[in-house]
């Protein structure tokens, strides 16, 4: 199973929990009426290194008339980026009929493709794309219709040659698209402290058809992406759009509308604890993904028992990926998984790059997650009580609150406790030192990389051992 580590790989996930029988707990109160959603056509958290560029120079490369300088560097490669077109310098004018390198022709049609999907037309993105491949244009079509859906603010390519050794007037292209999308925070640019936006690897290949540098080959292989394949990458998407969630399904899934207003109260929930960890969202996105596509979207989950997770994309933001098998009829679970999703999100979510926590945090990260989805219920009410009973009466109990990761053969059993004893954990802090300050020890460890000892130092006021000591105590009374 994948480790649960928010802000390294692989995200983090939330197990399903080994449920009671319903007479043993009340229902969830029902969702707060809502407008009509409108619908448009449109799965542990990590946040990945930064993409590393081909072995050769880049070059950057605004507008078409712009690529004219590679000529005379010769390049090898392009940084075609487009948020707004771009009108050229006069002085271009003057060396626009030089003949411009394949290369430099290729990166033109990228340009054009990118600055039309930007503007909403269409059949100028297609225009890209070579008219004798049917099911190539179809293909290039849903995902306009995905990224248009899903608001795409942002959309470079970043290319470096793969093959300029083939067939005269064909042209092999390593290209690193770079999106954001509504709603996040985009930081269009690596730097010292920031991972740059989100990264999808492409290889195309170009050809000259009928004078024209056209797209004739697109596929995802040459490196494995953890982030990849994107939702949008492959597939016809609908949206649902509420005050403070979208959510994300495949066209045609019928119960978007009827679980938006579910989400809709979880967010509305979350809020308050983003702002105790200064981390205020503009909105949550949510894709709820059918079997075949849990399996494979942002590479996917293979535990079964596994029912949500999130994923960072950068400093862009994080995106949640619930098993909707799982978890569409079952709204009790569903509310619970999502809270704790979006917990997530608030809680390690648009870190800044270095400031990760590690592995050694996943008890707090997760038990913070636990915290936000169960809340305002407590730790004994949830249903992984047993599990932490278990682990805490038996042979080995734990000596710590600040346990270690769960392992990468991990199942349910194993993750239940772990998840409860950090549920447990957090609600020994809030109990003992005030909400407030458990959420100042949350943002100082997990979003400022603080230490346990300074870190608790500064929000409770004592060391971390001494809280670590009376925890483990408070664990063992409650449990």
């Amino acid at each position: 199973m994948p480790h649960g580590d928010d802000v390294t790989t692989p995200p983090a996930v939330v197990p399903a929990p080994r449920l009671p029988h319903p007479a043993d707990s009340a229902p969830l109160p029902p969702p707060a009426s809502l407008p009509r959603p409108s619908s448009s056509l449109t799965p542990p958290s990590p946040f990945l290194p930064p993409i590393e560029s081909p072995g050769r120079g880049k070059l950057v490369l605004m507008g078409v008339l712009a690529l004219v300088a590679a000529v005379a560097l010769g390049a090898g490669a392009a940084y075609v980026a487009h948020d707004e077109p771009l009108d050229p310098p006069a002085e271009a004018m003057v060396t626009a009929a030089v003949p411009l390198t394949p290369i430099a022709q290729a990166n033109a049609t990228l340009s054009r493709q990118a600055a039309a999907l930007l503007r909403g037309d269409e059949e100028a993105w297609l225009a890209a794309v070579d008219p004798r491949q049917p099911k190539l244009r179809a293909r290039y079509k849903t995902m306009f219709r995905s990224l248009r859906a899903l608001g795409v603010s942002h959309f470079q390519y970043q290319t470096s040659v793969a093959n300029d050794k083939g067939a005269a007037g064909s042209l092999g292209i390593f290209a690193d698209v770079a999106y954001c999308l509504a709603g996040d925070h985009c930081a269009k640019d690596k730097g010292a402290d920031s991972a740059g936006p989100p990264i999808v690897a492409q290889v195309l290949k170009l050809k000259t058809v009928e004078g024209q540098w056209l797209i004739t080959s697109l596929n995802n292989r040459r490196r494995a992406l953890k982030q990849q394949p994107a939702p949008w990458e492959n597939n016809a998407l609908a949206t649902a759009e509420g005050k403070r969630v979208t959510l994300v399904a495949l066209q045609g899934e019928k119960d978007l509308r009827r679980l938006l207003p579910i989400a809709e109260q979880a967010a509305a929930a979350t809020d308050r604890f983003a702002g105790l960890v200064g981390n205020p969202q503009q909105r949550y996105r949510i894709y709820l993904a059918g079997p075949k596509h849990w399996t494979t979207w942002y590479g996917g989950i293979k535990d079964k028992w596994v029912v949500g997770y999130a994923m960072p994309r950068n400093e862009a933001g994080t995106d949640v990926v619930l098993n909707l098998a799982k978890l569409r009829d079952d709204e009790r679970l569903l509310a619970t998984t999502i809270r704790h999703e979006l917990g997530h999100v608030v809680t390690v979510g648009g870190v800044r790059h270095g400031t990760r926590g590690g592995r050694n945090a996943m008890w707090l990260k997760e038990g913070i997650a636990e915290y936000i989805g169960w809340h305002p219920r407590p730790a004994t009410a949830s249903w992984r009580r047993q599990a932490v009973r278990d682990a805490v009466h038996g042979s080995r109990p734990p000596t710590s609150i600040a346990v270690d990761a769960l392992g990468g053969n991990a199942g349910a059993d194993e993750g239940d406790a772990f998840y409860g004893l950090g549920h447990f954990a957090a609600d020994c802090m809030a109990d003992t030192y005030g909400e407030r300050a458990l959420f100042t020890f949350v943002r100082l460890h997990l979003r400022e990389n603080r230490d346990l000892d300074p870190a608790s130092r500064e929000a409770f006021g004592t060391p971390f051992q001494t809280v670590d000591k009376a925890c483990v105590a408070w664990i063992r009374e409650h449990a």
